[in-house]
């Protein structure tokens, strides 16, 4: 089963218990009081640490490159993590000889060499095995990724220690220390055709290669789906005094609670991230390496209002939360076949921003330091000049099986939301009677390039003037001036949406 798949399988399971009525707007009017004088502490970006991509030959394509280029500049992307960058369509092994694996390192210096030119280091996913290693010829995808054990651990071990080995000359240490080294791609599902326990040797031997290029390397695992075999995996490395520098796994709001937890709890989907998060903290706390930290190297959302609460209610649950993906140059069930497709993508086809985008944009907006504020859907914070910035949101309950809050494959199922009345929010900031605020909205229900697109009579190909307009009409609209009147800025959000608040 794919990705796609697996994903879609989840999502037909049925629907999930729900509360918290004043995180999901739920009451028809909500009061919140924002403290700009009561600072909770620092508030790093960690959302915007890493974000996912489909293979590393994607990287050698002009439009993934403008891509990232855009994410980096505008959504504030510092790091992009990708599978297959041992795959044999970079021809990094080549084969083996009497010496050891035939290494080849044009195809990888190309794509990093650009990441690093436009401000985007890479997060380095060690994987797949190339054909020359590989113990049978089990694949995954449209580009056929190897997914077995290698015949012998030795060759793979020497293959990692030169590509490594390599990179560090090449970049040089004091970069490449900054980097993550993370072994494989979620072995606990058909990417990995070897056992719990083959997997656990492959790390041990991956992290002795890195270690041994230098001890100032990061290098982490298991990169688990479903934030499965996390204790496990420590106390085998603790057994074998082998290497952790951080911590890995992959959480999705429609994964399996039985899986994640070990029984449904009948969580609704925005309390599964961060209560797996916590649930992973507890077993690294109680582990030899108590003090690693949680890196969340895949998650998805195509709901602004969901991807908002996320990033509020996991903030200190994890150092790093990569979003799966950044760009629609995606081939993991082979290239897109239509225009406006539903594949992952924060941005989409030929660059034109989609509504999840447009989300992070006004999430690289926020300060850098949280600032205490009233239950309710609002993430306050204060950036370094004294302005305040403000996230507020409108998530929507979801009910019977329909599941779009969550389900990264899913649409945002704007039939439903149709149904839900738009959401009164009354944001009283104290210490302001009156002045002006400037408002940023992303409503994926009334989204720009959608009309856009329709007014064109939704061409199959469309022209580049008129992918320059949805491009244009995709990127994010100037804010409107609102008034704080009697300390009050009143706003009504629509289904779905995020808003950003911008004071001062």
């Amino acid at each position: 089963m794919d990705r796609r798949q697996f994903v879609s399988a989840v999502a037909a399971m049925g629907s999930l218990s729900l509360a918290r009525a004043s995180s999901r707007g739920e009451s028809s009017e909500l009061e919140i009081v924002i403290r700009p004088d009561r600072k909770l502490g620092k508030f790093p970006h960690y959302w915007s640490a890493c974000a996912g991509s489909g293979h590393a030959r994607l990287g050698l394509q002009a439009q993934w490159q403008r891509d990232l280029k855009l994410a980096h500049e505008r959504a504030g992307i510092r790091a992009v993590r990708f599978h297959g960058v041992l795959d044999d369509d970079l021809a990094v092994c080549t084969g083996v000889s009497a010496t050891g694996p035939l290494t080849n390192f044009i195809f990888v210096d190309e794509i990093y060499d650009r990441m690093l030119e436009l401000g985007v280091r890479p997060y380095v996913e060690l994987s797949f095995m190339p054909r020359a290693l590989a113990s049978s010829d089990n694949t995954v995808f449209w580009y056929r990724a190897n997914t077995s054990p290698p015949k012998q651990l030795s060759e793979w071990r020497a293959l990692v220690a030169r590509f490594v080995r390599h990179l560090v000359e090449r970049y040089g240490l004091a970069e490449v220390s900054q980097w993550r080294f993370e072994c494989w791609n979620e072995p606990n599902l058909n990417f990995w055709a070897g056992s719990k326990e083959q997997y656990f040797e492959l790390y041990r031997h991956t992290a002795t290669a890195i270690k041994g290029v230098s001890p100032r390397l990061q290098v982490g695992g298991p990169a688990t789906a479903q934030m499965m075999w996390i204790s496990e995996f420590l106390a085998e490395c603790a057994r074998n005094d082998v290497p952790v520098d951080f911590v890995s796994s992959h959480i999705y709001p429609d994964d399996p609670q039985e899986n994640v937890f070990g029984h449904d709890l009948g969580l609704a989907p925005d309390e599964v991230m961060p209560r797996a998060m916590m649930q992973a903290n507890e077993q690294i706390r109680a582990s030899a390496y108590p003090h690693v930290p949680l890196v969340i190297s895949e998650w998805s959302s195509r709901n602004p209002a969901f991807i908002a609460q996320m990033v509020r209610d996991c903030a200190g649950l994890a150092d790093t939360m990569s979003y799966w993906t950044f760009s629609n140059v995606f081939e993991e069930q082979g290239p897109n076949r239509t225009f406006m497709n539903e594949t992952y993508g924060m941005i989409g086809t030929r660059g034109i921003p989609r509504p999840t985008f447009r989300t992070f944009e006004l999430l690289n907006k926020l300060g850098n330091e949280r600032l205490e504020s009233g239950a309710g859907p609002v993430l306050a914070t204060l950036k370094p000049g004294g302005a305040l910035a403000v996230m507020a949101w409108h998530l929507v309950p979801e009910d019977g099986a329909d599941r779009g809050a969550g389900n990264p494959v899913a649409t945002l199922h704007r039939q439903h939301a149709a149904l839900s009345p738009p959401l009164p929010l009354h944001l009283k900031v104290a210490g302001i009677s009156s002045g002006s605020a400037r408002v940023t909205l992303v409503d994926p229900g009334s989204d720009p390039v959608a009309r856009v697109y329709a007014a064109m009579g939704a061409p199959l190909y469309p022209s580049v003037q008129q992918i320059h307009e949805m491009r244009n009409a995709g990127l994010l609209q100037p804010p409107q001036e609102r008034r704080i009147e009697a300390g009050y800025l009143d706003l009504i959000l629509p289904p779905s949406s995020a808003a950003l608040v911008e004071i001062g």
